[in-house]
Order: structure tokens, then sequence, then C-alpha cells
């Protein structure tokens, strides 16, 4: 992924604008039981506009991405990644994402 934006929403969660094959994410990072995790949301301009001018939340695009899925990014205990696609419909709410993956 190439990070094309990078900004702090008022709650001080990290948000990033990312682009990979021709596809735009929303991604945010939130620090995980043993390392950071990431969740990475596909995203239309619009909704990047919202959330940039904070008209929506970051977790709405999650919870709503343009694909109907996210992919979440898990640091483990031993250093390596675990990665995981997720159907939006099946993503607890806020912050609890994490739980899904």
């Amino acid at each position: 992924m190439r990070m094309r934006e990078t900004f702090t929403m008022s709650d001080r969660t990290p948000v990033a604008i990312c682009t990979e094959l021709g596809i735009q994410y929303l991604v945010l990072a939130l620090a995980g039981g043993s390392g950071p995790c990431w969740v990475c949301a596909p995203a239309s301009d619009k909704a990047v506009a919202c959330v940039r001018s904070g008209r929506t939340s970051p977790w709405s695009v999650v919870h709503h991405s343009s694909t109907g899925t996210v992919e979440i990014y898990r640091t483990l205990r031993d250093g390596s990644i675990r990665q995981s696609v997720v159907l939006c419909s099946q993503l607890p709410g806020g912050r609890s994402v994490l739980a899904a993956a």
C-alpha cells in the first residue's frame, strides 16, 4: 500500500488514506494486545471527504466499506502479522473490530 495522506481525528485516532492496485483505503491504526493493528477499509472519494471534514466517523466508513469487507492486520506476540478479511456485517462496533480478526 502507498500512503497518500495522514491525519488525526478529534478522538486522536490516527487515520491514513492509502492506495493499492487502484483501490483507495481508509486505514485506522489501533493499539492491540501484542502490538499495533491496522483496519483497512476500501473507501470512495466521497466517504474519505466526509471523514476528512468531520461529517462522519471513520468507523462508519469501516462498517460500510465500498466492498462490504475490511482487512485487519494484527501484530502477534512473536512479531509476525496476521491478516484477516472480515465482512462488515460481522464487525462489532467501534474499536472492538479487532475481536473479529
